[in-house]
């Protein structure tokens, strides 16, 4: 009964309350066209949380919490996922929660193999310092070897990290891949497609299952837009890279040129 009561008191105090009368609004209004019911039906399914939860879990599921990294994999990469420098807040408090989890994600990875390089990516707003710092800042307030410590202050995007690390690690061809869970699938495969063999690291999980069963809320909910429209960031994304490929104009790195026409002048 506490919970029935918690529930619904969370939902009539809520916008999502605010949007389900204007859904029932639209619908029981007189005067509309079928083609306005059926964008309207559309709508409300977008707005239920069970569907695009049951999909993002599906997309993150793809991969599971890495446990063991081979010895020839040498570099632990985290991708950023931004942070603010704000004085004041902690080195924690800076990050926001999608890049924090994968911070502490490549954390748990370093400490699971000590000898290995643990590499931040992302650069920061000019003037200040970079995203990729942040990270560091974290890692070296969990006991992280600053020795171990590598930053790539250049990139502004997946493709970009991708060819900023070839270009700061030209011998390295076999990384540790850590970034949201979700996000892997695309990262991935930029990374592959730059010449790097990977091995996916998921974190920040969106969606997670208790094992007792999860309560599934059948409201219109603003935060399955949220959810959709990480499914589609990715989708679209993951499709642009491959019609690039596809098209021969995906960008490559200046050094996995020069290393393939090395190869090639000494056959």
């Amino acid at each position: 009964m506490l919970v029935l009561t918690s529930v619904l008191s969370g939902f009539f105090f809520s916008v999502e309350f605010v949007l389900l009368l204007l859904l029932l609004f639209f619908f029981f209004k007189k005067e509309k066209s079928p083609a306005v019911s059926l964008l309207g039906l559309l709508f409300f399914l977008i707005l239920m949380s069970p569907l695009s939860a049951k999909l993002v879990h599906w997309q993150e599921r793809k991969f599971v919490s890495l446990q063991e990294v081979p010895e020839d994999f040498p570099v632990i990469l985290v991708l950023g996922a931004g942070g603010v420098p704000e004085e004041g807040l902690s080195v924690y408090q800076r990050l926001d929660h999608a890049v924090l989890q994968r911070t502490l994600e490549g954390i748990r990875l370093w400490k699971l193999h000590p000898e290995k390089l643990l590499v931040f990516s992302s650069r920061g707003r000019e003037g200040f310092v970079s995203q990729a710092s942040m990270y560091a800042a974290v890692a070296m307030e969990q006991g992280v070897d600053p020795l171990q410590i590598q930053l790539i202050e250049k990139g502004v995007t997946t493709e970009t990290e991708a060819l900023d690390f070839i270009g700061e690690f030209p011998e390295v061809r076999k990384i540790v891949l850590v970034t949201s869970a979700l996000h892997l699938s695309r990262a991935s495969r930029i990374f592959e497609r730059v010449g790097l063999e990977v091995i996916a690291a998921p974190a920040d999980f969106q969606i997670k299952i208790h094992p007792g069963g999860n309560r599934l809320n059948w409201f219109p909910s603003l935060r399955a837009l949220v959810k959709w429209n990480a499914l589609l960031h990715e989708g679209i994304g993951l499709l642009w890279v491959e019609i690039r490929v596809m098209l021969g104009i995906f960008p490559v790195s200046e050094v996995l040129v020069s290393g393939k026409l090395h190869v090639e002048a000494n056959q």
